[in-house]
């Protein structure tokens, strides 16, 4: 089996997830706007430039913002669910209602998009439900787990890592999303689909280190 490693790289407001084997490298979302220079200075590092695909798991802000300009200096491609395409392609970042002391969200995108504007990003290609993207070299499946967008969707790599967006958060404390959702309902159904599958390591969009199955779990 291809040996894969999982760099999780700090960008703005959220993480990127940069995917490693031997076929290239592989970025789950892309943080928020002008943060390509972390990613890029993490392939450095690596000393490898084959930078295959940018995945979005949903629409917003700090998950796609900086990938149209790492699209432009690595020349890969971005995904994304059909359901979130039209947002990313008018630079869009909707967020649905609130909960709880969600309302900052709102308040604090509209303030930090006035130095750091959110590009249009028309993605290269889209993938329904379960599918794959074995073609560009990576084991893995998309998940469709709607709720907290339309076209949300966590991201399988064979051998059990999730990469679940914003379908859970882990700060204050471990917790299904309660902040921000265009469809509540859609979120319960969406974490229980995800259960279902007994994932053995699961990342959240904006925390660097994987919580175990056995800890969604109890979600």
């Amino acid at each position: 089996m291809d040996q894969v490693r999982i760099h999780p790289i700090a960008c703005g407001l959220g993480f990127a997830f940069l995917i490693e084997n031997s076929q290239g490298l592989y970025l789950v979302d892309s943080g928020s706007p002008d943060q390509e220079g972390r990613v890029l200075a993490k392939l450095h590092k690596l000393g490898r430039q084959d930078l295959k695909l940018i995945w979005i798991t949903h629409a917003h802000y700090d998950h796609y913002g900086s990938a149209a300009a790492l699209r432009e200096k690595t020349g890969a491609k971005i995904g994304v669910h059909p359901a979130d395409e039209e947002s990313m392609a008018a630079g869009k970042s909707p967020l649905g209602t609130f909960h709880s002391y969600g309302f900052i969200f709102p308040l604090a995108q509209n303030i930090v998009a006035q130095a750091h504007p959110l590009p249009a990003t028309p993605p290269d290609f889209t993938l329904e439900d379960q599918g794959s993207l074995e073609n560009l070299g990576l084991d893995a499946a998309i998940l469709h787990t709607p709720g907290h967008t339309p076209g949300h969707t966590c991201l399988l790599l064979d051998g059990g890592i999730v990469f679940a967006g914003d379908l859970f958060g882990q700060s204050p404390r471990l917790r299904r999303q309660s902040l921000l959702a265009t469809d509540w309902n859609g979120i319960n159904s969406s974490i229980e689909r995800l259960k279902s599958l007994q994932p053995e390591w699961v990342y959240s969009g904006h925390a660097g280190k994987a919580i175990p199955g056995s800890e969604f779990e109890k979600i």
